[in-house]
């Protein structure tokens, strides 16, 4: 991400320039996407090493169009699900392209994984914002500092304003986000919700904002919000450069192990200290 902030400002100032809309960045990123896992499926090398410099393109795009709709003051519902939903999508040709480089089940195992964590990533992100006070009335516009993060979706409970009537687009990638992204938001919150009381040993209303803001703390979500889609996008680069495409799939399956691990510590460690206090 060292290398890909410095290049937001300059790129988003070209497409500016040039007058692209911030739709155009996401459809752009997500053709690269799509064109990257057609490579991926090709048993070549050379062709995974372009998918790779492909992804590191997609990846610096990403990080472009949500700024650029903050800075032209174009930040829109449609351009929040269309994000969301271009990730989705892209992510789902990676793996279905992978899985002509290994068993399929564990692809698409991987896949489901990957989607949890991003989700994980996310709502970590935002809890993490809500307990320490820098909730805003809707989610901002993604920009540098939120660039390692996924699509930045509405946030729960957020009510976007009335969309205009006969979007076809509209309505069919808020649809995906309400079908199949919203109540994996629901379930990490939920979840999260669960832990602290149990750890806390009493209901949500009666945990102290300061056991809040505690549990979640810069630690642990500075240990999930690092599994954005930048570094996936990073990670499978590498692993494609070295010929080893499938490598990825085994390495995301181990981040599923990594988040019960990270979720585990914190729960034991929050327990033990707030029993020895109490």
């Amino acid at each position: 991400m060292r290398a890909v902030h410095p290049l937001v400002a300059p790129g988003v100032r070209f497409l500016r320039l040039v007058g692209a809309e911030p739709w155009q960045v996401v459809v752009s990123h997500g053709v690269l996407g799509v064109a990257a896992a057609v490579l991926v499926a090709t048993p070549a090398p050379g062709a995974w090493v372009a998918a790779a410099v492909l992804l590191q393109v997609r990846t610096l795009l990403d990080n472009l169009d949500g700024a650029l709709a903050r800075v032209t003051g174009r930040v829109t519902e449609l351009g929040r699900y269309l994000d969301t939903g271009v990730d989705f999508l892209v992510n789902a040709c990676l793996f279905v392209a992978l899985a002509f480089q290994g068993p399929v089940v564990a692809a698409a195992c991987a896949f489901l994984v990957l989607t949890f964590v991003l989700s994980y990533d996310f709502n970590a992100e935002r809890l993490y914002r809500e307990a320490h006070g820098e909730t805003a009335a809707a989610p901002p516009a993604p920009g540098p500092s939120q660039s390692d993060s996924p699509a930045p979706r509405p946030a729960p409970g957020w009510t976007a304003p009335r969309p205009a009537p006969g979007s076809p687009a509209l309505r069919a990638f808020r649809g995906l986000y309400t079908t199949l992204l919203a109540p994996q938001d629901r379930l990490v919150r939920g979840l999260e919700r669960r832990l602290l009381e149990s750890a806390a040993e009493a209901p949500l209303e009666k945990v102290s904002a300061e056991k809040r803001r505690s549990w979640w703390g810069i630690g642990s979500t500075a240990a999930l919000v690092n599994l954005g889609l930048s570094t996936q996008h990073l990670v499978l680069g590498v692993c494609l450069v070295v010929g080893k495409p499938f490598a990825y799939v085994w390495l995301v399956l181990a981040q599923g192990v990594y988040l019960v691990i990270v979720l585990s510590l914190r729960y034991l460690l929050h327990r033990r200290r707030w029993r020895s206090a109490t």
